[in-house]
């Protein structure tokens, strides 16, 4: 909050704010006059103005979704995009307003209720009779209706104005009355019209559904189709029954293929043999295999005994060649018998793998065509379905136009205003006074500001500024004396009291050894008369050095008192082109030490700045008790703005009756600018005698003010 104070009270300097309060101090008593004039009128305008009344009434309008029957998803009356704002156009839409206008019954309690309608003498003369017919009605339900959305809501404001307190609140009830009704009929057409579109779709839905069941009963007739199911299942079966014959015999005739192939390896080694699984288990061979062994133990133990020769040795060997015999004889009838179960293995696998393929591509054959009849299934199916999703919509909207009701609900019911709103005299009269008081104001402020002048002190008091002195008007100057040093011809006039008094102020007020800058609005204000006068006053008890830095006009003391050296002053100290000691003259019979604008003419803001100024100020205040510089005025040039940064103190002279007041708010607001402030001001050239305070002032002789 109190940044906020700031940032306002910052628009407008100090010295802004208190001229404000001086305009309006000086011209409060024609401001109230004049707001209360104005105000009265608007006051008495407002009593014979026509009265209005004012009807509210507070609605809701439900989403789609709270509907029994969402038609919406067959067509749609509104997008969800902006839902409220559409609605509150409808509310507007002359659709709405023609269910009123056209009812017979609501235009008659209309009529009614303007034919009591009482006018005023006003109303009568310059108020035309009008004729209530339905023109008029919807032109006054469109200019006196609004509505209001509640932000982030649904819910809605009604109000509607009326000369006539009834009539606002039966306009409101008409008004959501036929938006029920517009929003009902609405729907029931849009659902008349969804029914009649549904029943064409349902008629071409038909034909389809016909035409694809006829293509299914076509397709089974010409592929002998009755139940696929069946024959497909079988053939499966038949086709794994064939897959396992067909590996069973596969792996046997491996093993047979094995068999052979070790018999082969083997070559009637008895051993090798035996290691067949298929040899090893028949009993002849284990009997030969038996005998082998026993006929071997016993050719050992008769060879312990006999030699080799010896008959039972003989006879031993001999049936042992034998029983080998009959193991051959048995491996090749194995083997033959093997070789020829080989080849029927062969051949049966050769009939499965055949039989396999067959049963395969029949298959294959019906699943083509259960696939094709599937195709035809498919589409029936489909199309019955869509028939009875349609055939239902059918249904929903049949039963939807029967409970068909609107998603205005009603929170608040429209009010009977009891009190007109409009005219509201009393408050009428209080803003017509506000606002008529600050134009007056604002006038009179921008008068002052633009053409009004400063007249005397009492005109600046406000800006808390020191007023270091009043020079009196100086009416006509004695012979042979000149204005630029008043105070020392005429040490005895009521100018070179002013001057004195000055001196005392500022004596008292400000220290020594330090720098002064006299400066004015514009030339002709007097600012060099009283900083020569106020430096020849000084100069009488302190050394005092006078400046003269208006650089851009020729210069005034140069031509007044004719010194004779060469003319050399501040523009050749600034352009480095004379010395300090080449430039200091002493004023004619005075001990007054001063420095000349010189021959130099240049903007001083192009060549120095502030801090070279002040260097050299410095250094006359280390011989000087006072070093007064008469500057530049503020408005033509922008010299005195670096002044005013590099002096001690600012005086500023205002020419009463001939300055003007934006003149000076503008120069005190550059100097302020510039972080510069003004240290005193000097009213120049005051009528005495239109004030009797200052007329009774200035009459004191000057002992009076040396005695005390």
């Amino acid at each position: 909050m109190i940044e906020r104070i700031n940032s306002i009270v910052n628009i407008f300097d100090i010295g802004d704010l208190k001229f404000f309060l001086l305009v309006a101090k000086k011209n409060l008593k024609n401001l109230i006059i004049l707001s209360l004039i104005f105000s009265l009128l608007v006051f008495l305008i407002s009593l014979n103005q026509e009265k209005k009344y004012l009807s509210n009434a507070t609605i809701v309008i439900e989403p789609e979704d709270n509907k029994i029957v969402n038609i919406e998803e067959v067509y749609s009356i509104e997008a969800q995009s902006n839902r409220i704002n559409n609605q509150m156009a409808i509310l507007k839409s002359d659709e709405v307003l023609e269910y009123i206008v056209k009812d017979k019954k609501n235009s008659m309690k209309f009529k009614s209720l303007y034919s009591e309608n009482k006018q005023n003498f006003f109303q009568r003369v310059l108020t035309k009779k009008q004729d209530i017919n339905e023109d008029f009605l919807k032109i006054i339900l469109t200019e006196n209706f609004s509505v209001k959305n509640i932000p982030r809501s649904d819910v809605l404001e009604l109000s509607f104005v009326s000369t006539n307190p009834k009539i606002s609140q039966l306009a409101l009830i008409s008004i959501i009355d036929s938006y029920q009704r517009y929003e009902i009929d609405t729907k029931i057409k849009i659902t008349n019209y969804a029914n009649q579109k549904i029943s064409e779709r349902l008629k071409e839905l038909v034909a389809q559904m016909d035409v694809a069941q006829k293509q299914l009963s076509n397709y089974k007739r010409e592929n002998n189709l009755v139940d696929t199911g069946n024959v497909k299942e079988l053939k499966i079966k038949e086709i794994q029954s064939i897959s396992s014959r067909i590996v069973d015999a596969k792996k046997k005739y491996q093993e047979q293929q094995n068999d052979l192939l070790s018999i082969k390896v083997a070559d009637g080694d008895v051993d090798a043999l035996l290691a067949i699984k298929d040899l090893r288990s028949r009993e002849e061979i284990s009997n030969i295999k038996a005998s082998l062994t026993a006929n071997e133990s016993n050719i050992q133990s008769l060879s312990l005994i006999y030699t080799d020769k010896h008959p039972k040795i003989i006879q031993a060997n001999d049936l042992n060649e034998n029983l080998k015999t009959q193991l051959k004889d048995i491996l090749n009838e194995n083997i033959q018998q093997k070789a020829f179960e080989l080849s029927n293995l062969d051949n049966f696998i050769k009939l499965s793998d055949e039989e396999l393929q067959k049963a395969t591509d029949e298959l294959r054959d019906i699943e083509e065509k259960e696939s094709g009849m599937l195709k035809f299934s498919r589409e029936v199916e489909s199309s019955r379905k869509l028939y009875e999703s349609f055939l239902q919509r059918v249904k929903e909207t049949n039963e939807a136009q029967n409970l068909q009701v609107s998603k205005l609900k009603v929170i608040e019911t429209p009010s009977l205003p009891l009190n007109p709103f409009s005219p509201q005299p009393t408050k009428n009269f209080f803003l017509a006074f506000i606002i008529s008081f600050f134009t007056v104001y604002g006038l009179l402020y921008f008068r002052e500001m633009n053409s009004s002048v400063i007249k005397s002190p009492e005109a600046i008091e406000s800006l808390n500024i020191p007023q270091i002195g009043i020079l009196p008007r100086v009416e006509k100057l004695k012979r042979g004396y000149h204005i630029l040093q008043m105070f020392v011809e005429d040490g005895a006039s009521s100018f070179a009291e002013a001057i004195r008094s000055s001196r005392a102020t500022i004596e008292s007020k400000f220290q020594k050894n330090k720098s002064y800058m006299v400066t004015s609005s514009n030339p002709s204000e007097g600012k060099t008369t009283f900083a020569f006068n106020l430096a020849l006053s000084l100069e009488k008890t302190n050394k005092v050095l006078f400046i003269e830095a208006d650089i851009r006009r020729p210069s005034v003391l140069n031509g007044f008192y004719q010194f004779d050296k060469e003319i050399l002053g501040l523009g050749e100290i600034i352009t480095a082109n004379a010395q300090l000691n080449e430039v200091i003259f002493k004023v004619p019979g005075t001990e007054l030490d001063i420095i000349t604008s010189g021959e130099k003419r240049f903007d001083m803001s192009d060549i120095v700045n502030k801090e070279q100024i002040k260097k050299f100020l410095d250094v006359l205040k280390l011989e000087y008790d006072y070093v007064i510089v008469d500057s530049p005025p503020v408005q033509p040039v922008s010299d005195t703005l670096i002044l005013t940064q590099a002096a001690d103190f600012n005086l500023f002279v205002i020419r009463s009756e001939e300055t003007r007041t934006a003149s000076f708010m503008s120069s005190i607001k550059k100097i302020q600018n510039v972080g510069a402030k003004i240290s005193g001001i000097v009213i120049n050239d005051l009528d005495t005698s239109k004030d009797s305070y200052y007329s009774y002032y200035y009459s004191y002789s000057p002992e009076y003010y040396t005695k005390s």
